[in-house]
């Protein structure tokens, strides 16, 4: 049986940039996160898990944040 899969580091720095960008992103909107996961029809734990980068988001859920918060995908990447 294979080991379980474990990201590495680099992995791991990626998602927490990208979940600090939604949290910083997030706050700008003056949105909370309970808002938010309704919004982009995402539940407030899982938004709160992703912006502290302890689970990698789906494209989906990455799409549908960005539409919440009001900005393009990319900016979740990419600081302006």
């Amino acid at each position: 049986m294979p080991a379980p899969y474990r990201p590495d580091d680099q992995q791991i720095r990626d998602r927490r940039d990208v979940g600090s960008r939604i949290l910083s992103l997030r706050r700008q909107a003056d949105l909370t996160q309970e808002r938010l996961g309704e919004r982009a029809g995402v539940d407030r734990r899982t938004i709160g898990r992703i912006e502290n980068g302890l689970i990698p988001p789906t494209l989906d859920q990455l799409g549908a944040i960005a539409r919440a918060i009001g900005v393009p995908l990319w900016r979740l990447f990419r600081d302006e």
